[in-house]
């Protein structure tokens, strides 16, 4: 009689454990309808939305869902409710300073340093100065210039100088072309610029003569793009970033971003 072969019992495959789906609320979905509008520009700023009871009907929700729609888009001011007689809900786009605020907050959570923010800017901002050599055009030029004007003017005011500096950084990168790096530069603007008051503060004896230098860097710089200079540009601006850096560190220390509720420098 033959032998019965015993088939090996096949081990049961663990069933995966699904994961929760996540249904969206009306109002989220309500929030994304009217955030890729804004995105696209079918709404613009000062644009008013519907009345409440137009909006219920359109996307067939209650009023309470569509308060808090708002109340999301409100928080990543998207826009502007006011309430009472002639109120309403208007498009209010975000401001840079707002983003910079954030930014600085997380920078300044996870530990990162005022030297790390010069840093960036230093490996950011020369290449964005040979491409405006390059592309720059004469309403370019002529804000520059202007602006020279204004620091020749307050050399000697070291508030409004160091302010103003900061403003020509701003300017270089709004003008130089490529608005991801621009809004990138710009927060990172905006952190460092709350960091000049310390440092004005400090009341160096050779102030006026480090104005004379950066105002001396940002003529140089503005008559490199001017020729189309691309190389000379970027190599003008990296040694300036290179001697800001230096003589930053060099009075305040390489200290943490500054506490944006506080307004004090936190040492590492």
């Amino acid at each position: 009689m033959a032998t019965r072969t015993k088939t090996p019992r096949r081990e049961r495959e663990p069933v995966a454990k699904s994961q929760p789906i996540h249904v969206p609320k009306a109002a989220e979905i309500i929030a994304e309808k009217l955030r890729r509008r804004i995105v696209l520009g079918e709404l613009k700023a000062g644009d008013a939305l519907p009345a409440e009871a137009e909006m219920m009907l359109e996307f067939s929700v209650s009023r309470s869902s569509l308060r808090e729609a708002f109340r999301v888009l409100e928080a990543e001011s998207l826009i502007e409710v006011k309430r009472g007689a002639g109120g309403g809900a208007r498009i209010k786009l975000p401001k840079d300073e707002i983003a910079a605020k954030s930014i600085g907050t997380l920078l300044q959570i996870r530990g990162a340093s005022l030297k790390e923010v010069l840093e960036a800017r230093l490996i950011i901002e020369p290449p964005l100065m040979r491409a405006l050599a390059t592309t720059h055009t004469d309403e370019d030029l002529k804000a520059l210039r202007d602006h020279l004007a204004k620091e020749s003017d307050n050399l000697e005011n070291f508030n409004v100088f160091a302010l103003a500096t900061a403003e020509f950084h701003r300017i270089l990168m709004q003008r130089a072309g490529n608005v991801v790096l621009a809004l990138m530069t710009g927060m990172l603007d905006d952190i460092f610029r709350r960091h000049v008051t310390h440092f004005i503060a400090r009341a160096r004896e050779d102030q006026l003569e480090l104005n004379k230098v950066a105002l001396a860097n940002h003529t140089l710089l503005t008559d490199m793009i001017e020729s189309r200079n691309a190389e000379a540009a970027a190599a003008v601006w990296r040694q300036h970033m290179q001697q800001l850096k230096d003589i930053v560190l060099g009075e305040l220390g390489e200290a943490s971003v500054l506490d944006l509720y506080g307004g004090q420098l936190i040492p590492q």
